[in-house]
């Protein structure tokens, strides 16, 4: 028993001499290890601050102390990166990597200077570096899927890498955001309004997700989310757009909500005032009821408003044909086109309004320049079948 307890003590002694010993020689290494991060934490205060000069001073005199700290050399690099200085900016990403060649963070950082100098190749490179060593980082994943869309249009590839960066960050809304918009350039709309369905989820006071997701839905013509997600936009918003309340009346025009959507262009003219948007907008849907008075006065108001503003003179023209007048839609189609010729639904008014003079020659090149334009409208194309068969 007394063998133990002395055995038990030289333990105890012992462990109390080295924890001794490990308390006397802390406080130096910590004391240095606290200065270091001090600087550091100061540096990057000041540089969320936008404060460059002071984060530089704190970036170097971090340095001037621990010359091979990678995490300063980066903060410095950026610093001078934004101040213009892009060949001090790369000598410190070069240094940094000479230092620390399997940081994936580092590639990344490097990758997105690269990508601002637009070097894309070399920031493809290093950013595939930065996955190679960790394939699952989600910054990198990231800016590679802003290059590979924004530069390439490989929608399906930026799909792909968004999706990775979310498998570790599910609930960054940015990213969401990306993945949605390349679900958009890919044409799966459904895809994208799901991914927005995490965003108001997630953050249901987020109006530009609920405006997308009603342009989407309008697009595949789910025209019930449409008008719901429109509708929570405008609730949402903090200070609603004219375009805010145009978007929820053009899609109750379009799915035939007539009277919804006079009452929603009546009310955007007396909130806003008027414009020769919404006073051409609010004329067609009287137009498409027949109400042709009421449309022409509407037309005429947005001409007095902007007397070189194509459409209304383009819809009066469908208005004088309506009314058997087709000189006077020619006078008004011609009009149309001449203040806006790069229009190919313009150039297709004034080829109709030739066929119902007869003059079909001149029908037929109006219709082919906006085939020229706009090579896959089927509609252009029967027109000018239907003028090359009359000639």
């Amino acid at each position: 028993m007394k063998i133990y307890c002395v055995m038990f003590l030289l333990i105890v002694v012992v462990s109390t001499m080295l924890f001794a010993q490990t308390l006397h020689a802390a406080p130096i290494t910590s004391l240095q290890a606290e200065k270091k991060e001090h600087s550091l934490t100061l540096a990057q205060e000041a540089w969320n601050n936008g404060d460059i000069p002071l984060a530089k001073k704190h970036f170097q005199t971090l340095l001037a102390r621990a010359p091979n700290n990678v995490k300063a050399l980066i903060g410095l690099a950026q610093v001078e990166e934004a101040l213009g200085n892009t060949k001090i900016a790369k000598a410190h990403f070069i240094t940094a990597l000479g230092l620390s060649p399997k940081s994936p963070d580092l590639y990344t950082a490097y990758g997105r200077f690269l990508l601002k100098q637009n070097h894309i190749e070399q920031a493809i490179e290093a950013l595939e570096s930065a996955l190679a060593i960790n394939p699952r980082l989600p910054e990198a994943n990231v800016e590679l899927a802003v290059i590979k869309l924004s530069r390439f249009g490989d929608a399906q590839a930026a799909v792909q890498l968004y999706r990775k960066a979310l498998e570790e960050a599910p609930s960054d809304i940015s990213y969401l955001y990306g993945l949605s918009l390349a679900y958009e350039r890919s044409g799966d709309l459904t895809a994208a309004i799901e991914t927005l369905n995490i965003i108001t989820e997630l953050n249901p006071s987020l109006a530009l997700a609920y405006k997308l997701k009603g342009n989407y839905a309008q697009i595949i013509k789910n025209y019930p989310l449409s008008i719901t997600s429109f509708k929570s936009a405008l609730e949402k918003a903090k200070k609603p757009t004219v375009q805010d309340h145009l978007s929820l009346a053009d899609v109750l025009t379009e799915s035939g909500h007539i009277e919804q959507a006079i009452s929603t262009y009546q009310h955007i003219i007396k909130t806003y005032g008027e414009h020769e948007i919404t006073l051409t907008k609010l004329a067609y849907v009287y137009h498409t009821l027949g109400d042709y008075k009421s449309a022409e006065k509407n037309y005429l108001k947005a001409i007095t408003l902007n007397n070189t503003y194509a459409e209304p003179y383009n819809n009066l023209a469908y208005l004088a044909l309506d009314n058997d007048d087709p000189h006077k839609a020619l006078k008004l189609a011609k009009k149309a086109v001449n203040y806006s010729s790069d229009n190919p639904n313009y150039l297709d008014t004034l080829g109709i309004v030739y066929m119902n003079l007869t003059e079909f020659h001149k029908a037929r090149n109006a219709f082919q320049l906006a085939v020229n334009m706009a090579p896959n409208n089927s509609e252009f194309q029967e027109n000018l079948m239907r003028a090359n068969q009359a000639y």
